[in-house]
């Protein structure tokens, strides 16, 4: 039996259960507290399958087949839905990969963090467009092979501007330069402050850095702030400033968007630990039964506990190359549980385990880098 609707079938041909019957049985099943109603079905079931010449031995394998759908089940109809999605899900991510990440990423949903995805993209060789005010829509937007990061990603960006941004880019065309975007849209200053450190303004800066686009903001602050005509500065020029270094870039990325956009964290680690034994991700299959090093940066976890009421914790990292399935058994997760976080990368030791041709990580050590 697979389906529910085996269980109808099964009840109706070996214990001659009428459909009204079998069909009640089948919905017992699904129950949360399913005992209670299943000791009369089951009652009913027994007299009918003894009653056709079955045997007590067959009628017990039969109900114990039947019991396991309390466990877990789905009825057909359930499961060829999922199965079309499934297939058109696999569809589009071979065909129309830029486009199917950037649905995926927009609907706020799966089992992955973004920034998971956006890695997922690049493995993909994909290019990750940075948000821009002209050429970003709300949600994110792929084509072709390029993913552009959605104006949604901006944390801390008033619903209010982003409406407007959108709303009088449509109407008036693409802004030409900073000013005429100020003009246009009523930007609080926190919010043209986010989308300059977001680098959503670097095409229409003029050439001017994001340095010296702060410092404008600043200066116009100043100016509308009311001072009595004998103290009145005079205008003052934003002065000349180099671009961001390259850590200032990263740390604004993480700031404005949750993670990092034009690299993978693990990146310097990866170069730093070439020729010290530390294999990659993808190579996960090839080292099946091995005590094996490979960086980790942390995706998703599930804290469980075992039948002795002990926690554990199914892990998901990360490297450059691929997502892998970690398992910190009970006395590796109270050796290492304090250690666990998602903004660090770290440096796992564990054996390699192949079950049904998928290997997982079981870890025995854990570093943090």
């Amino acid at each position: 039996m697979c389906y529910q609707e085996d269980v109808t079938k099964v009840s109706m041909e070996l214990a001659g259960l009428s459909l009204a019957q079998a069909e009640g049985l089948r919905k017992a099943l699904s129950q949360k507290r399913p005992a209670k109603p299943l000791r009369a079905y089951q009652a009913e079931f027994y007299a009918g399958a003894v009653a056709r010449g079955a045997t007590r031995d067959v009628i017990d394998k039969v109900w114990e087949m039947i019991l396991s759908f309390a466990g877990y089940s789905f009825c057909k109809p359930h499961s060829a839905s999922y199965a079309l999605v499934s297939f058109r899900s696999g569809w589009l991510r071979a065909h129309c990969p830029a486009e199917f990440i950037a649905a995926v990423i927009s609907n706020q949903g799966g089992y992955y963090s973004t920034f998971a995805y956006v890695s997922e993209a690049r493995r993909m060789g994909l290019t990750i467009l940075p948000p821009d005010v002209n050429a970003s829509e709300c949600a994110y937007t792929g084509k072709v092979h390029e993913v552009r990061v959605g104006l949604m990603q901006l944390k801390g960006l008033r619903h209010e501007t982003l409406d407007a941004l959108l709303v009088e880019r449509a109407r008036g065309g693409a802004f030409r330069s900073f000013t005429d975007l100020r003009v246009r849209v009523p930007l609080r200053t926190s919010d043209a402050e986010l989308l300059v450190k977001a680098g959503a303004l670097d095409s229409i800066a003029d050439g001017r850095t994001r340095p010296e686009l702060l410092w404008e903001l600043c200066l116009d602050g100043r100016a509308t702030e009311p001072a009595p005509e004998l103290f009145a500065a005079p205008p003052v020029a934003a002065p000349r400033a180099p671009a961001y270094d390259r850590q200032t870039v990263l740390r604004h990325e993480v700031e404005t968007l949750g993670f990092l956009l034009s690299a993978h964290p693990l990146e310097p680690y990866e170069r730093a630990m070439r020729g010290r034994g530390v294999i990659a991700a993808r190579d996960l299959n090839r080292h099946a039964g091995r005590r094996v090093r490979i960086l980790g940066w942390h995706v998703n976890s599930k804290l469980v506990q075992t039948k002795d009421q002990e926690p554990m914790e199914f892990i998901a990292f990360e490297d450059t190359t691929a997502i892998y399935d970690a398992t910190l058994f009970p006395d590796a997760y109270r050796r290492f549980c304090h250690l666990l976080t998602s903004t660090r990368p770290f440096l796992l030791t564990g054996l390699v385990e192949e079950d049904f041709g998928v290997c997982t990580l079981t870890v025995d050590k854990v570093e943090r880098l």
